[in-house]
């Protein structure tokens, strides 16, 4: 996490805090990109990815993993979205990964 982008930290830290990190896993895949984090549930079958990469400040894409329904990927992907600010990307995990406010 350290060298991650302030605004990943910052949306990282202020999830983490809020909804416990019993409750969201950092799947940190993508160690060498200081823009993308990931962030699962406790299953770790659902994921969302969060970057900032040639965006704005506290602008993000946000991309959604299901658990794999083949052998051939990882992943379903389960829906992409772009210019969001960090209260829409917090929607969008409550809503992923099954949480409650």
């Amino acid at each position: 996490m350290e060298q991650k982008t302030k605004q990943i930290k910052q949306l990282t830290e202020h999830l983490l805090e809020k909804y416990g990190s019993e409750n969201i896993l950092v799947t940190d895949y993508w160690d060498a990109d200081n823009t993308a984090i990931g962030l699962a549930d406790k299953t770790k079958k659902y994921t969302v990815y969060i970057t900032n990469y040639g965006r704005p400040e506290n602008v993000f894409y946000v991309s959604l993993e299901n658990p794999t329904t083949t052998e051939d990927f990882p992943y379903t992907p389960g829906g992409e979205f772009d210019n969001l600010s960090a209260e829409e990307v917090e929607k969008i995990l409550i809503k992923h990964l099954k949480l409650t406010e």
